[in-house]
């Protein structure tokens, strides 16, 4: 297993880059997560914080990937949302991840939650995507081969968040990984990676999140 550490914006831009990706897409998708599992009083069900969380976070990474204009696809598959780069043969999944997403050392991430036959059909025991085409939206068909996650886990006030490619499942959760690029936690206080300080102030980006 491979595991990446980027301390630097620069140094995750250099992984993400040739993924057609960008540190921002994560970045802002998990601010605004955050920011809305916070909107609810206790009276709501236990799982809205949860849930909402996902569902802002998946909202947010297709406008950001679909912005960025490098031919990102969207599917959904048995109602799963799933994203494909057809040049790459790539999909990316997101999922909340336990207490063990984005640390580098001992004990392997996993779902924080079991996944169903959607999930687990992308998963196959090479750990590539599952050899047969997406369809997307519009029709097109896309032939993944290389499946990522984006697991992410709030903890003492930072999210942890890490793109990892899985390698085999056991019964219906991930059990082990082929690589893995480990963010910078975001700090919720600051609302931005927590990079190294070598960096300059204003290449620290911050992020505003206003309730809809």
């Amino acid at each position: 297993m491979a595991i990446h550490t980027p301390k630097t914006r620069e140094e995750l831009a250099g992984y993400l880059s040739p993924m057609r990706l960008t540190a921002e897409v994560f970045e802002r998708a998990v601010a605004v997560g955050a920011a809305e599992s916070r909107t609810f009083s206790q009276g709501a069900p236990k799982s809205a914080p949860n849930m909402t969380r996902w569902f802002r976070t998946v909202e947010f990474m297709h406008e950001q990937l679909m912005l960025l204009q490098l031919d990102w696809k969207r599917s959904n598959p048995q109602n799963l949302p799933y994203f494909s780069q057809a040049d790459l043969n790539m999909g990316l999944i997101t999922s909340s991840g336990d207490e063990f997403t984005g640390v580098p050392w001992g004990t392997s991430p996993s779902t924080k939650n079991p996944k169903g036959s959607a999930f687990a059909k992308r998963v196959d025991e090479n750990g590539q995507g599952a050899l047969f085409d997406q369809q997307t939206a519009d029709g097109a068909e896309i032939d993944v081969k290389y499946l990522w996650i984006l697991l992410y886990n709030e903890r003492d006030g930072m999210v942890y968040l890490e793109l990892s490619r899985p390698k085999s499942m056991a019964g219906n959760q991930i059990d082990s990984w082929l690589d893995r690029i480990i963010f910078p936690p975001f700090d919720l206080a600051l609302g931005a990676f927590s990079f190294d300080e070598d960096e300059a102030d204003d290449e620290v980006t911050g992020f505003t999140i206003a309730r809809r």
